[in-house]
């Protein structure tokens, strides 16, 4: 009995399906097993994944170093920020709104010009076609409109008289002076005493009807006017007039100082290089005077750019060599040629070979103003010098070398106010006319440092002037400086003694770019030595300049 239970028992195990085939659990998969049914498996386990900051295949993960923050970010991962553009310069706004920048105007402060050379506006004047001051202006009659006197017929704006012989005889607009008695003193002092081109005269205009008003003056004086050379130190622009026939300088001179279009009219004046002898070979003695060794190691002069307003240099002179920064020619008249005053001057600056200049780091401007012939003196002339003076400021001359004399010159003296004002240092020779001689100029102009010579032994160069106009002394007498060709020579005359004074203040300016001419006087006037002579004074100003005195270094 036993037995038959276990069987049905057995039997019916075998016929019912098992509760796992009934109800197939999550964690189980039928699969098909060919005729016969199916068979369950166990799935596989869940792929596990690297954790952030490895790399691999679980579970062989490895580090991946140290993240970097993503393009567009910056700083150290995970602390990244997101990078803030900015407007490029020249813009303003935000990034990306960005818009360029308000143009500054001259015109916003009511002056005139281009940003940011402004300046104050000209003066007004009636326009061209009108007569009278500002606003006061009243129409020039036409030559239709204006009837000319009973035995006379209009020719242009003139009226001539028409004579028997049917000649006419020509009565112009504007008849200027022609008897002396009718010269005033002011307009005959232009020309006594200063050396001048006979058939030219300068005169200053607006810079803004420049060409217009050269060609009225041209038309209405007979004259041939040069097209316009602007000037912005002069604050205008020049016109060269040139005399034809002849027509006196004098009476010219009187007719301008009238018109209401010129501000100014005067000679074109002459200038020499201020040069003096050339002796036999000494040795020389100027590094020793000045303390040269001791100031050399304070400054050398680098950065500084000095203008030599001279002859054209030999910037091929092994002492020269790598110091010519820019060259202007005012002349251009012919080729440039090398000539000995302005490579001598060049020398004593910036000597760098054989030779040491007095300011060996420093770079020059060579503006070639003057021109030589044969054995005379290099000679210049007004406008050459304007010139001259207005591209070595343009150029960023801090310092300026004039080695020559001239006449007392209104444009000239104007130039240099101006330059002296805007932060220019202007070192001039005090001339070499004896002790009886006049005032030279630029020297006498008060904004000038004008120097004059000594010798070894600390005595006045003979042939130097004399006069309270006089700031200091320095070398001048027998000088080695570079020749022509590669040579060398000595020289002697107030030129090289500004040249040393020049390279002296070269070596101010590197200690202190904002000294001015006043600040430089005075430092070379407090530092100099005064020297042990029966000679007045005032011929040496303040005394002979030291250089190492004047950086501060004891005596």
């Amino acid at each position: 009995m036993r037995f038959l239970l276990l069987l049905v028992a057995l039997f019916m195990a075998l016929a019912a399906p098992s509760a796992a085939q009934r109800a197939p659990s999550d964690n189980v998969l039928t699969l098909p097993s060919g005729p016969s049914g199916g068979r369950t498996v166990n799935p596989p386990s869940p792929t596990k994944l690297c954790p952030k900051g490895t790399k691999g295949i679980w579970p062989n993960c490895v580090g991946t170093g140290s993240r970097k923050c993503p393009q567009g970010t910056t700083g150290k991962w995970p602390n990244c920020n997101k990078i803030v553009r900015s407007c490029p310069k020249g813009m303003t706004g935000k990034w990306p709104n960005c818009r360029a920048k308000p143009v500054a105007s001259c015109a916003d402060k009511g002056l005139v010009g281009l940003w940011p050379n402004c300046r104050k506006p000209d003066r007004r004047r009636c326009p061209n076609g009108t007569v009278g001051d500002w606003p006061n202006c009243s129409t020039i009659a036409k030559d239709k409109d204006t009837k000319c006197p009973s035995g006379e017929i209009r020719k242009g704006r003139s009226c001539v008289k028409v004579t028997t012989g049917g000649s006419k005889k020509k009565a112009p607009p504007r008849a200027p002076a022609t008897k002396p008695e009718d010269i005033s003193p002011a307009i005959a002092a232009l020309t006594a005493g200063r050396p001048h081109r006979p058939k030219e005269i300068l005169v200053l205009v607006a810079a803004d009807r420049a060409s217009e008003i050269a060609v009225r003056l041209g038309r209405e004086y007979n004259v041939t006017a040069d097209p316009r050379l602007l000037i912005p130190l002069l604050d205008g622009a020049l016109v060269r007039l040139r005399l034809t026939g002849n027509r006196s300088l004098e009476s010219l001179l009187q007719a301008l100082s009238t018109d209401p279009d010129v501000e100014l009219a005067q000679p074109n004046y002459d200038y020499q290089a201020s040069g003096g002898s050339t002796p036999g070979m000494t040795p020389q003695y100027a590094g020793e005077k000045l303390r040269l060794d001791e100031a050399h190691r304070l400054a050398r002069g680098q950065g500084i750019m000095i203008a030599v307003i001279d002859t054209a240099i030999d910037a091929g002179h092994p002492e020269l060599a790598g110091a010519i920064a820019g060259v202007f020619d005012a002349v251009g008249e012919g080729p440039a040629t090398p000539e000995p005053h302005g490579t001598e001057i060049a020398g004593i600056l910036v000597a760098r070979s054989e030779l040491t200049g007095v300011a060996p780091e420093a770079k020059l401007l060579s503006v070639r103003a003057f021109r030589g012939s044969g054995r005379d003196p290099a000679t210049s002339t007004s406008l050459q010098l304007l010139k001259g003076i207005n591209w070595a400021f343009a150029a960023g001359a801090k310092v300026m070398n004039m080695s020559f004399t001239g006449p007392i010159d209104p444009l000239l003296e104007r130039i240099v106010k101006q330059a002296a004002a805007k932060g220019v240092i202007l070192i001039a020779a005090a001339g070499n006319n004896g002790p009886k001689g006049a005032p030279v100029y630029p020297a006498a102009y008060p904004e000038v440092i004008a120097v004059t010579a000594t010798d070894e032994s600390d005595q006045l160069y003979g042939k130097a002037n004399r006069g309270d106009y006089i700031s200091v002394a320095a070398p001048g007498v027998d000088i080695i400086a570079p020749a022509l060709k590669g040579g060398y020579g000595l020289s002697s005359g107030t030129s090289m003694a500004a040249a040393h004074v020049t390279g002296v203040v070269a070596l101010l300016l590197e200690r202190d770019g904002k000294l001015d001419w006043t600040g430089a006087r005075a430092i070379l006037s407090s530092s100099a030595r005064k020297p042990d002579s029966s000679i007045a004074a005032e011929a040496f100003g303040a005394g002979i300049v030291d250089a190492a005195g004047a950086l501060g270094a004891p005596r």
